[in-house]
């Protein structure tokens, strides 16, 4: 199973794109503000909701006004007495949505058996629409008329006290419109519903702009989260925070960006995650268990010892008396906390005296390496612990998160390349993929399957990749498709028309002519905006 391509639609710049995806590797280039993170954040957006969830912005901005049109009409309605439209037809042009298009094997049929459209489908091509929506439009309506009516009367009150002091008033109330009033409670008022999409009803783009299905007024959302079971997402962001730690933080404990750029911090992650002996133990967990029981007995008798002149001193006051309880000092020691200090990831340097014999190595703290060299080890480190979060090693075997590991793993890489050096550049977008598939449940097999996403400004990323495996987004200016500025995506490997498409197993002979292409069409694109 692996994703074909995803259609996007009302979303920021991506008004309605087709993205392909390869089976593998796919890498979006374009110049800037060109749609690449917008359509990284849409998969983020749909796939993670709750470590990314939507904002009033992240509608295209041309459908802004027709939101302020539902809510001008819902508060006339309310103001005259009459029968407001509270259905979901207005709004359906405007909601963002992210179509995926699945190809799925015929021994994978039960996995997306909550998708399948039709009873005879029994393979191939399946689509599944996700659709940020109102949650419930009667509950909408209901706070959306009484906040406008508490809103009205504010403004009511102050003109009134501003006509007794002779004043002009001036008071800024929310919510003003329906789009004011999301920008707060968006979160709690909307939520995605997955809906199936019919193949045969499937239309290819016209003018690199995709035409997504209309789904029928009958259509029924699925129960649940049915991709739940099937994707396991995993990404790092284009921010992720490195450089010198907070010199006026004196706790053991540093700050650290919230991405968990640092190796220590993703060190305690994996650590607990998969390798800590206190969750779920096992047979080999039993040593390092037992010497832990033994320190806490030590440590616990000598805070006795250094204690008691204290609590007897207490006791002498008259409290505790004979029936009260007594304190006592008892800790407890987790195997975690010897990685929570600012010193658990350090670098050993090689150090040769004078005279040419080896010195004592000496120790660098993570900080004090160059931002390229953490930037990498970060990244690598970062794919190996979504490997195996994927494939549930270690600790993560047991417990609820046993569960069926995903058919797909869907991992997001956002500009790589930031304080990298050409040379390790062209290092990283070689091995990622390898990395991601370094387990002996996976190698060469495709089931379950990797697909892994990179957007880049970098040609010397570009120049390692299969000519195949690139998405050009290109800017088109506001009047050319919309009122607004907006994006559109070219599969590169299909430019060229078939006879000249390049094999994707076969990068040499097309990867060469990448970086002059793509500048060129990126100075193309920029006199097109």
């Amino acid at each position: 199973m692996h994703i074909e391509f995803v259609e996007i639609a009302n979303f920021r710049k991506l008004l309605s794109a087709r993205v392909d995806l390869s089976p593998k590797t796919t890498l979006f280039v374009g110049a800037n503000n060109s749609g690449k993170t917008s359509a990284m954040l849409t998969l983020r957006r749909f796939l993670t909701p709750r470590r990314c969830p939507f904002e009033i912005h992240d509608f295209t901005l041309c459908h802004l006004k027709a939101l302020v049109d539902i809510g001008e009409a819902w508060v006339q309605a309310h103001q005259a007495n009459a029968v407001a439209d509270i259905t979901l037809t207005p709004w359906v042009h405007v909601l963002p949505t992210l179509d995926l298009w699945l190809q799925v094997k015929e021994d994978e049929v039960h996995r997306v058996r909550d998708l399948i459209p039709l009873m005879e489908w029994t393979g191939g091509r399946l689509g599944v629409r996700l659709r940020y929506e109102p949650k419930d439009l009667n509950a909408l309506y209901k706070e959306f008329i009484i906040a406008v009516t508490e809103a009205n009367a504010m403004r009511a009150a102050a003109a009134a006290a501003a006509a007794v002091k002779g004043t002009e008033a001036k008071l800024t109330v929310w919510p003003e419109t329906l789009v004011d009033f999301l920008t707060k409670r968006l979160s709690s008022m909307f939520t995605i519903r997955a809906y199936p999409l019919d193949p045969a009803l499937l239309a290819s783009p016209e003018k690199l702009r995709a035409l997504p299905q209309a789904l029928p007024a009958s259509a029924l959302p699925i129960d649940g989260d049915p991709l739940s079971d099937l994707i396991k997402v995993h990404d790092i962001p284009a921010q992720r925070g490195f450089g010198e730690s907070p010199s006026n933080v004196e706790n053991d404990e540093l700050q650290v960006a919230a991405s968990g750029a640092r190796l220590s911090e993703q060190l305690r992650s994996y650590y607990a995650k998969h390798l800590d002996p206190a969750k779920g133990p096992d047979p080999m967990d039993l040593e390092a268990l037992q010497a832990m029981e033994a320190a806490e007995g030590a440590f616990d008798l000598k805070l006795t010892e250094s204690f008691s002149e204290c609590f007897n001193e207490v006791a002498g006051l008259g409290y505790p008396g004979v029936s009260d309880p007594r304190p006592r000092v008892s800790t407890r020691l987790r195997a975690i906390d010897g990685l929570n200090h600012s010193a658990a990831v350090n670098f050993e340097v090689d150090v040769v005296s004078d005279a040419g014999a080896v010195m004592p190595l000496l120790l660098l703290p993570e900080g004090s390496n160059g931002l390229g060299y953490q930037n990498l080890i970060s990244m690598i480190f970062r794919l190996m612990s979504f490997r195996d979060a994927w494939m549930r090693v270690g600790k993560a075997s047991k417990g609820a998160e046993a569960a069926s590991i995903e058919p797909l793993h869907l991992v997001l890489v956002e500009e790589p390349e930031a304080h990298l050096h050409a040379q390790v550049q062209q290092v990283f977008i070689k091995k990622a993929y390898e990395v991601l598939r370094r387990h002996p449940e996976l190698g060469e097999s495709d089931t379950p399957r990797t697909q892994l996403i990179v957007s880049t400004h970098s040609s010397h990323v570009v120049h390692e990749t299969p000519f195949a495996s690139l998405r050009y987004f290109r800017r088109l200016p506001a009047g050319m498709v919309a009122k607004v500025p907006v994006s559109t995506v070219v599969n590169l490997s299909q430019v060229f028309g078939r006879a000249q498409r390049p094999n994707a197993s076969s990068p040499v002979t097309c990867v060469r002519s990448t970086p002059t292409y793509s500048s060129q069409t990126q100075q193309s694109s920029s006199r097109a905006s």
